[in-house]
Parts: structure tokens; sequence; C-alpha cells
């Protein structure tokens, strides 16, 4: 056993040197199915078909008449379940192979082996390449801190930030991480600390790029709305119009918990509110303009995203919904309401002052309209009295 693998190993080096000037490469995307070309002089009665990378035997498969063929080659575990044939092409001369669910581990240079009859070897050398595209950004922004991240790339990506309206990056203590993770694929983080109230009102803009493709998520943050548990809200969505053709939007609640997603495309919209929140969901169709709630509770309280993703972007708005209770957001209800208690107060004090200097000038009016008419009321008097006077 040990002589026929030795021989086999020498002849297979053998073909790798003949095939050396055959090479070409393939490039793949990462969980799809990669297709390696291989092509033979096929006699139309029988073919061996052998697939190798370095020693590991990728597929080895036998059709027609193959008497000829002594010995068989079993798959490594790698690849058990994963390959297939064009099996009704293979006596036409066709050994392209079928590699499913390929990852960056998959990379390397395939060895295509067919035999017809002895002596009649011919091979091909394919040189995979796996890339994994940017699918998804995620971003999150806290109280003091906007995180932003992206899974599954290959090969290793790059992450840069910017803000609208555009600001000093520098001061807000920037700091990022690249890792490899089991599956060969790379995972890239990075998050922003916020510096003062200024930093927390911008716009975030991160993007992730590889050489194969690149994806930018855009993150606003709203103020918070006041409400009351049995009361209703409507939840702001932002993103520009120029994508209201086509885009798939979800709405999540503290971020983990899905409320509703909407799939908008040409055709008819696909809506699905999930079970939990089919009571409190207000025409659905309309969650891309703003969720509108009803009937909330109290655990209804905390932090609600709309993401919008087109095929290059994500627009994520982010908006907390605060109700009067404990903590830091009762904080806020109650500076609410002292600075509407003062405003009212402020307002009435200010009606009183007015009324205050209207009846005192009614007063002096009133005064000096008396003086007038008992002045008048002399000089008709007098005026009187002399007329007597001359008549005498």
């Amino acid at each position: 056993m040990a002589a026929s693998e030795g021989f086999l190993l020498c002849f297979l080096l053998w073909i790798i040197t003949l095939a050396a000037g055959r090479e070409f490469t393939v490039t793949c995307v990462n969980s799809e199915e990669c297709v390696l070309p291989c092509h033979f002089d096929s006699d139309g009665k029988g073919a061996r078909i052998m697939w190798y990378k370095k020693k590991a035997v990728v597929s080895c498969t036998r059709y027609g008449d193959t008497g000829f063929v002594i010995g068989h080659n079993s798959p490594s575990d790698l690849y058990q379940g994963r390959t297939g044939l064009y099996a009704d092409q293979v006596l036409q001369g066709n050994a392209t192979l079928l590699l499913r669910d390929v990852t960056p581990h998959d990379q390397g240079k395939y060895f295509c082996i067919t035999m017809t009859a002895p002596r009649t070897d011919e091979s091909s050398v394919i040189s995979l390449v796996i890339k994994a595209p940017v699918r998804d950004v995620h971003m999150e922004l806290t109280a003091d801190n906007v995180t932003c991240g992206a899974r599954g790339i290959y090969p290793a990506p790059t992450l840069t930030w910017s803000t609208d309206p555009p600001t000093e990056l520098q001061g807000l203590h920037n700091s990022t991480r690249t890792q490899k993770n089991l599956q060969g694929f790379y995972d890239i983080h990075s998050s922003l600390r916020l510096m003062g109230n200024e930093a927390a009102n911008l716009t975030y803009i991160c993007s992730v790029s590889s050489d194969v493709s690149n994806r930018t998520a855009i993150l606003k943050r709203h103020a918070s709305i006041l409400a009351l548990p049995g009361s209703g809200v409507m939840i702001p969505c932002s993103f520009p119009h120029s994508v209201v053709r086509s885009f798939n939007l979800t709405w999540r609640f503290r971020r983990v918990q899905t409320v509703l997603s909407l799939n908008v495309t040409s055709r008819s919209p696909l809506l699905k509110v999930w079970e939990q929140w089919k009571d409190h969901v207000c025409d659905g169709l309309r969650a891309s303009s703003g969720l509108q709630l009803q009937n909330l509770l109290l655990e209804h309280q905390g932090s609600y995203t709309c993401e919008v993703s087109t095929a290059e972007e994500t627009y994520i708005t982010q908006t907390d919904v605060v109700f009067p209770g404990d903590g830091q957001d009762s904080n806020h209800v109650y500076i609410y309401v002292a600075v509407i208690c003062v405003l009212i107060y402020l307002l009435l004090l200010s009606y009183g002052t007015l009324a205050v200097v209207g009846f005192k000038f009614r007063r002096v009016d009133r005064a000096r309209l008396q003086a007038e008419r008992r002045n008048a009321e002399l000089e008709n008097l007098n005026q009187a009295a002399g007329g007597v006077e001359i008549q005498q």
C-alpha cells in the first residue's frame, strides 16, 4: 500500500510539472458554489477523474469502462459531500469540478488528472482564490461612544470614519482592531469615544472596504421621545428619498429584538410584524416614514432603531422612548416638567403684570376724564351766569 501511494505521489508530481504552463486562476465568492474547469480528450468509453489539492484527494470518480484502473482514492474529510462533476458530460471530455460552500480554507492550487487508458493522462492546474465581500456594517451609538463593525470578510478589510458636519475625529479617540476568525474570515471593529455634547449630536459615517467590495453605514440619533403607558408615539426614520424605490427596512427594539421588517421593491412591499408587536404596531406599511406604536407598556421603554439597507449603504436612525419612572430616564422627565412649569409661571406673571399696568392706566384715564368733565361744567356755569348779568 505504501509503495502504491509513493508511486501515485511521484506520478502526481510528474503531471504537475507537465501542467505548469497551463495554470490559470478562478475567483469564487465565499459560501457559494465554485466551478473549477477541466477538459480532456475522451475516447467515449471510460475515464477516471481525479482532483487533488497538494496531497489531499478532493474527488476521485470512475465513469464507463475503467477496467484499466487499479485502486481507488477516497476524498479527504474536508471535501466529503461538497464536490460533484457533470456526470452526463464526463465521457464527452468534461471533468469540471463543482466545489460547494467554499471558504478561505479552500484557497490554493487544484490539479485535475484524467485517465482514459494506460499512459494517456492529461492535467490542468487551477489556482483558486476566495473572496468574501462586505455584506453588512453594524453601528450603535451609546452615551459615550459610537461603534462600527463588520464580520466574515476576505481578504482583510479597512475601516474609515467621517461625520456630518465634518469634524476632527482625532479628538474622539478612534480605536480599530481586525482579527481572523476560525473560519478564516476577517472581523473588524472600531469605536469612537465621544467627548462633549457636540460630538453626541453629529451624524456618524462608517465605511468598510476590501479589494472586492465596500459598504457604508450612516447613523443619526434623534432626540428622546417622552411617552406614557397606554399612549402612542411616532418614532422617526431618516434616509434619503433617492432610495425609496428599493430597500430593506428593519425596526429593532434595544438592538436585539425585531419589531418588523419591510422589503420594498418594484413589486408589492413585503411586510412582517413580529408576533409580540402586532397589538402595538399601526400601519406597518408606512414604517419607512416612521414607526407608529399604540397601547404602549412599561416594557416598551428603551432604544428603537430603524435600519434601511440598499445595495451599498445602510441608514440607521436611533431614538430613545422615555417613560416617567426610575433612573436617569425619570431625570429627563423631571427636567421637561420643570421647564414647562417655569414657562407657565413666566407666562402667568407676564399676564398679571400687564393686567395691573392696564388697571392703573384705566384709573388714570377715568380721573382725567372726570376732571375734564368738571372743568367743562364750571365753564358752562360761568358762561351762563355772565349772560344773566348782561340782560339786567
